[in-house]
């Protein structure tokens, strides 16, 4: 209004010149009056900016819920395939044997209109160069074979748009240059650490042991999924799988990466049993409430084999998760522990409040 009154104001004085003193009498804007112009200019762009700002981060909270009701698709297309839910993490092989299957990520992917991408995929472990047959297991030495077929692609479908984190962290899967396989800023829950399937492995010290308290009371397990008429507490009350999409702070408030692939990549699995290696990677276990942060806590910052990395994102305010009937709901930060719980078993018993 001031910008449109000012420019009125010199035009009327430049008119008003012409017809006292004529063409020689017309002049510009002052030195002033431009830098007022300016000032002005950065004012409302200062005002406009949080706006800005603000509508293109709903834009990219809108298309991560989009890739979350996706997944959930995906995972309700597998069920009505195979009548379970797909894996949270899933094993190859035979029991005993350090053989590593794929993760959710990968074994969605035909229902995810990847099917290309998976049909490229050695799903045996005929093609791994190790002495047992990982396919999930990708970098050097290993299935080198999916890591090439992975390498560089972008799946955007795993990746929150919001997230600063790194879409790509592994870095040596077999292929020359920089390309890496894509990490998922999503993660399947296997329950809530309150569940009576509950074990507590705070003090696990053994090598290639999982640290923190691992649960089989959700939804996307460990070597299998569960069925609808397992989930007594109702699909709408049941969370599949989670926001992972940003960082963790150390105590010297330093940034660390706390997914649950590990830098490990969407296709890491876990082995045939959990005598072996009892590590799930791309899933976790609810311990923490939603944006929990703290890289300090039992079972998130021991790197490679935390098992209690929280569920957290990028967004103001809370996070995104998808629930077993597929709708997408978004999650306050102050939202009771006690109510998570609950929505990350799938048979507690327990009254969900309103959430």
């Amino acid at each position: 209004m001031f910008l449109n009154m000012l420019l009125a104001s010199r035009l009327s004085y430049r008119l008003g010149g012409r017809k006292g003193a004529g063409v020689a009498g017309h002049r510009g804007f002052t030195l002033v009056e431009l830098l007022v112009v300016i000032a002005i200019i950065g004012i409302l762009i200062a005002l406009l900016l949080p706006a800005v700002q603000a509508a293109r981060e709903a834009a990219r909270r809108s298309q991560c819920s989009n890739n979350l009701k996706q997944i959930g698709l995906a995972a309700l297309n597998y069920e009505s395939a195979h009548h379970v839910f797909p894996p949270g993490t899933s094993s190859h092989g035979n029991p005993g044997d350090w053989t590593w299957g794929f993760g959710w990520g990968a074994i969605i992917l035909r229902y995810t209109e990847q099917q290309s991408v998976y049909d490229q995929l050695d799903t045996t472990g005929e093609k791994c160069l190790s002495a047992y047959p990982h396919t999930g297991l990708i970098y050097n030495g290993h299935n080198e074979h999916n890591g090439r077929v992975l390498a560089g692609l972008p799946l955007p479908l795993i990746f929150c748009p919001s997230s600063p984190l790194s879409q790509f962290s592994l870095k040596n899967s077999g292929v020359p240059g920089p390309e890496g396989v894509a990490s998922p800023t999503y993660t399947a829950i296997t329950g809530a650490i309150d569940h009576q399937s509950a074990v507590n492995k705070d003090s696990h010290t053994y090598e290639h042991g999982a640290i923190g308290i691992q649960s089989r009371g959700g939804v996307m397990l460990p070597r299998e999924g569960a069925a609808f008429r397992d989930i007594s507490d109702g699909s709408t009350n049941t969370i599949l799988v989670g926001e992972q999409s940003d960082w963790c702070i150390t105590s010297n408030g330093q940034k660390a990466n706390c997914r649950s692939d590990y830098g490990h990549s969407f296709a890491m699995g876990c082995v045939p049993t959990d005598a072996r290696d009892d590590r799930w990677f791309n899933t976790t276990t609810v311990r923490y409430p939603i944006n929990h942060r703290d890289w300090g806590s039992t079972g998130v910052g021991n790197q490679y084999y935390a098992c209690n990395r929280p569920i957290l994102s990028a967004h103001p305010g809370g996070a995104q998760v998808v629930l077993a009937d597929g709708s997408v709901r978004f999650l306050n930060e102050d939202l009771e522990l006690k109510t998570f719980y609950n929505l990350c078993n799938r048979d507690d018993g327990q009254t969900i409040e309103e959430f």
